[in-house]
C-alpha cells in the first residue's frame, strides 16, 4: 500500500462461510483493500453497513432474507456514498443484477473472475465509479 493512502474498507456478504473466508484470504491485512467484516444474510449486511460504514460491499445475489435490489436500496439509504458490487455466476444470479444496478449498485463481478479482477473491480468501484468485470 502506498504510504498515506487509506485502505478501501470492504464488507463481504455471502451465505457461504467458505466463500467469505476465501475472499478474506485474498486480501491480507495491511494492503490497499481491507476486509472489515462479513455477513451471511441481508439483515446482517444491513446491520454491518450501519455499524461499520464500509467503502465497498461485496454483495452476493444468493444472500438470503431480502431480494438483492431491496437490500441494495436499504444499504444505500444508510450511506449513499457506499459502493455495492454485486457478484453473480449463472443465469439465475444474473437476473438479479439489473435490479441491483437500478437500486444503486456500482457494478457487478462475475464469480468466475480471478483475484486480480476482483481487486481491480473493488478499486475501480471505490475510486472511479461503476465497474463490471
Amino acid at each position: 500500500m502506498v504510504r498515506g493512502t487509506k485502505p478501501i474498507r470492504v464488507l463481504i456478504c455471502n451465505k457461504y462461510a467458505l466463500f467469505r473466508a476465501g475472499i478474506q484470504a485474498l486480501f491480507p491485512h495491511g494492503g490497499i483493500i481491507e476486509i472489515i467484516g462479513e455477513a451471511a444474510t441481508a439483515r446482517q449486511a444491513i446491520d454491518s453497513v450501519e455499524r461499520l460504514h464500509p467503502d465497498v460491499v461485496l454483495w452476493d445475489t444468493t444472500t438470503p432474507e431480502l431480494p438483492g435490489p431491496e437490500a441494495t436500496r436499504r444499504m444505500k439509504a444508510i450511506d449513499p456514498r457506499i459502493k455495492i458490487l454485486v457478484t453473480a455466476m449463472d443465469d439465475n444470479d444474473a437476473s438479479v443484477v439489473p435490479g441491483c444496478l437500478r437500486a444503486g449498485a456500482a457494478g457487478y463481478v462475475d464469480k468466475n473472475e480471478g483475484a486480480v479482477g476482483l481487486r481491480s473491480a473493488i478499486i475501480h468501484a471505490c475510486r472511479r465509479g461503476a465497474h463490471a468485470a
